[in-house]
């Protein structure tokens, strides 16, 4: 007989900014609007948390409540133990990127990931980085829509009189909107390829 669960708890993101789902039978579901790198860390704290004795001693077992010795809270000095976080990487902002490759808005939800992640830290150069990778992503968006209203425009005018002066403005403005695409991403070229000259003893 199936179990008719007590109540059913509704997350979605726009409550969570991590929801892992693990059906009794199929694949783990997991949404998010977290960057990679953070969601990685996220479910990596998790696992060691899961993997300690904490909430596993013989008191929690037999009470189901928590240990008030191996569960207590750590001492405040602990933070002092963490691990250093890496500073912003220009693979951390083309991972935003990526995973918010199939939103309305791609660009604007990298953004949005990018400026919430505060703990990754991040200088001028890095900041520098990301603007690029991202006016980038967003100067060929436009480009596309550019493109996008050139074929339709065409496709229902046909090449005219008429039409010419336009169609030829909306190819001019793609194409200087693609240029300056393409130096924000040779500018990015140069940046990594001299940070990777430095870092090589």
């Amino acid at each position: 007989m199936t179990r008719i669960p007590d109540a059913v708890a509704v997350a979605s993101l726009d409550t969570h900014r991590l929801i892992v789902a693990v059906p009794n039978e199929g694949p783990a579901e997991v949404s998010c609007n977290l960057p990679r790198p953070v969601a990685a860390d996220v479910l990596r704290q998790l696992a060691d948390s899961l993997d300690s004795e904490a909430g596993r001693c013989a008191t929690a077992l037999i009470t189901g409540q928590p240990c008030p010795v191996h569960d207590a809270p750590r001492p405040s000095a602990q933070a002092d133990d963490r691990r250093p976080t890496m500073p912003l990487d220009p693979s951390d902002v083309r991972g935003a990127l990526d995973f918010n490759a199939g939103r309305a808005d791609q660009v604007l939800a990298s953004l949005r990931d990018v400026l919430l992640d505060v703990d990754v830290p991040r200088g001028p150069e890095e900041a520098l980085a990301a603007a690029r990778i991202l006016l980038d992503a967003h100067a060929r968006q436009i480009a596309a829509l550019v493109e996008a209203h050139y074929s339709a425009t065409r496709t229902r005018w046909g090449l005219t009189r008429s039409t010419r002066g336009l169609l030829t403005g909306y190819e001019g403005a793609r194409k200087i909107v693609t240029a300056y695409a393409d130096g924000l991403a040779d500018e990015q070229a140069l940046a990594e390829g001299a940070a990777a000259d430095q870092a090589t003893p």
